[in-house]
């Protein structure tokens, strides 16, 4: 009877979770097959089960506690992907005090929000910051290596490029451990801050997931500047200037012509365009 209830449940668990984010909501460029996901829930099942029958060993990493009344996880889990992308209110502790929080889901893809452990923005006021950040992330790694983005981002710093703060955390929700997670600094005027710039202009570029523009036309960042937005912004200029935005693509187009070589190495701190390339 046990083997029978527990197959009944991860079929309908699979079929379920299937339907919401490989029929409902369309997954492109990612349609990962029904197997996927009843492999999955076979898998969670035989997690919880080991971790009821071991002992469990005190984490090292930095612990994150998140606490989110129930009615409001019912708001990012109602109309799921596209509901977890609003804030819902929140509690977080810091220094030992629960401190007033905003909360969503966040990523591109179903691997960031399909799953029980999901990606996780956190916004803070400005008067109470956790290690000096307002915004940061919380993200659930996505490919098997687990390792691959922090790993990056802490190379980056080691390199001296401009990179946000990042570290591993061990994250809980309610008092349950949600697992390991990549902590990563929002990008914003902050990081500049952080690392020691001025303020002015960050762009950021998305051209795949929900970010995606069907039929545009557009098949690269570099075709068009109007698939890019300012995370942070230069205040000696307008907010919608994107001028040196326009003018790096433009030569990147033209990247063939001798004069634009030069500009491009002009444009360009190309110290930190070479450690980048690494």
């Amino acid at each position: 009877m046990p083997i029978t209830i527990c197959t009944v449940a991860v079929i309908y668990k699979a079929l379920d979770r299937y339907y919401v984010f490989g029929v409902r909501y369309n997954p492109s460029p990612i349609t990962p097959p029904l197997s996927l996901y009843i492999n999955y829930e076979i898998d969670s099942l035989l997690n919880k089960a080991r971790v009821i029958l071991f002992e469990k060993k005190t984490s090292r990493l930095a612990e994150v506690d998140l606490f989110i009344p129930h009615s409001e996880i019912a708001k990012l889990e109602h109309h799921m992907p596209q509901s977890g992308f609003d804030y819902v209110k929140g509690r977080m502790i810091i220094d030992k005090k629960l401190i007033k929080a905003k909360i969503k889901y966040r990523g591109d893809f179903l691997y960031h929000w399909a799953w029980n452990k999901k990606s996780i923005r956190v916004k803070l006021s400005k008067k109470r910051l956790y290690k000096g950040l307002r915004k940061f992330n919380l993200q659930a790694p996505k490919r098997p290596e687990q390792l691959n983005n922090y790993l990056g981002l802490r190379l980056a710093k080691l390199l001296g490029l401009t990179a946000p703060q990042t570290q591993l955390v061990h994250l809980n929700i309610n008092n349950n451990s949600q697992g390991i997670h990549v902590l990563i600094e929002q990008l914003e005027e902050a990081t500049l801050r952080h690392n020691r710039l001025m303020p002015g202009d960050i762009y950021r570029g998305e051209i795949v997931g929900k970010d995606a523009f069907v039929d545009s036309g557009v098949r690269t960042l570099f075709d068009s500047a109007s698939v890019w937005d300012k995370m942070a912004i230069n205040n000696h200029y307008a907010d919608d200037s994107i001028e040196p935005l326009i003018k790096l693509i433009s030569l990147i187009q033209n990247k063939d012509e001798v004069d634009s070589q030069k500009q491009l190495s002009e444009l360009l701190d190309m110290q930190a365009w070479a450690k980048f390339s690494l």
